[in-house]
């Protein structure tokens, strides 16, 4: 998939430890965008890159392992479950673009960094975000719309969390998943 105009290129730069405890670069490289909706109406279209870092919980960094970090295993859902930063590119819509309601099993830390968006909730509340806002979001079911005339990028802390448990029934609500960036 080809970089979209608007947007520079993700740089990734990763430090770690070599075999005899000094500190080296591990990778220092340029990320390549997917596209987490195959549909042939949206093709061409980026809505997410290729995560920059990916972490199993309790990692332990003495000489790290890179095989965590490639491409193939960026993707959620591929390998253990970890802390995830992600870049996400979205294309400004039409107002008849449908929004895709989704819940994450995550608490997500994020911080826009270019352009207006909005988080729409499942009862329809929306809230505008602008560059260097930041957002917190705990395993709510939602959909992010680009308002602006161009693309709009943020980035996203990713952390696994419990399911989300409703107070008044104790029921447990389910992830959706987004089938590209899941398994």
């Amino acid at each position: 998939m080809e970089q979209i105009p608007s947007l520079p290129t993700t740089r990734r730069l990763v430090t770690g430890h070599g075999k005899e405890g000094k500190a080296i670069f591990e990778f220092d490289d340029m990320l390549t965008p997917i596209n987490p909706f195959p549909k042939p109406e949206r093709e061409g279209k980026t809505d997410h890159t290729v995560e920059a870092a990916a972490s199993p919980l309790g990692v332990t960094l003495i000489q790290g392992s890179t095989e965590e970090l490639t491409p193939d295993n960026l993707r959620r859902g591929q390998g253990e479950p970890g802390i995830v930063c992600q870049i996400v590119d979205l294309p400004a819509r039409s107002k008849d673009t449908p929004l895709f309601l989704r819940r994450n099993q995550s608490l997500d830390y994020g911080v826009v960094l270019k352009g207006t968006m909005q988080i729409v909730l499942d009862d329809g509340a929306e809230r505008t975000l602008n560059e260097g806002d930041v957002y917190v979001q705990k395993g709510t079911l939602h959909a992010w719309k680009n308002i602006s005339s161009e693309y709009s990028r943020f980035l996203t802390v990713v952390i696994p969390s419990e399911k989300v448990k409703v107070e008044a029934t104790g029921e447990l609500l389910e992830v959706t998943k987004i089938p590209a960036l899941s398994d």
